[in-house]
C-alpha cells in the first residue's frame, strides 16, 4: 500500500513538470542572438529620469 502511494506521488511530481501549453521550444539557439520579445522604447521622461540618476551617482 505504501509503495503504491509513493509511486502515485512520484508520478504526480514528474507530470507536474510537463509543459502546460505544449508549445515547441527552440532546439537550436544562435550564439549571441537574443530571440526574445523586443523591449518597449523608453519615453523622453524615462530617459531624462535615468540620465538624472546616472549624473547623481557619478557625483558620489
Amino acid at each position: 500500500m505504501t509503495r503504491l502511494v509513493l509511486l502515485a506521488f512520484g508520478a504526480a511530481v514528474l507530470l507536474a513538470g510537463c509543459q502546460e501549453d505544449g508549445a515547441p521550444r527552440p532546439v537550436h539557439l544562435d550564439k549571441g542572438v537574443y530571440q526574445g520579445a523586443a523591449d518597449t522604447p523608453l519615453t523622453a521622461e524615462q530617459v531624462r529620469a535615468l540620465q538624472q540618476r546616472a549624473a547623481y551617482q557619478a557625483v558620489r
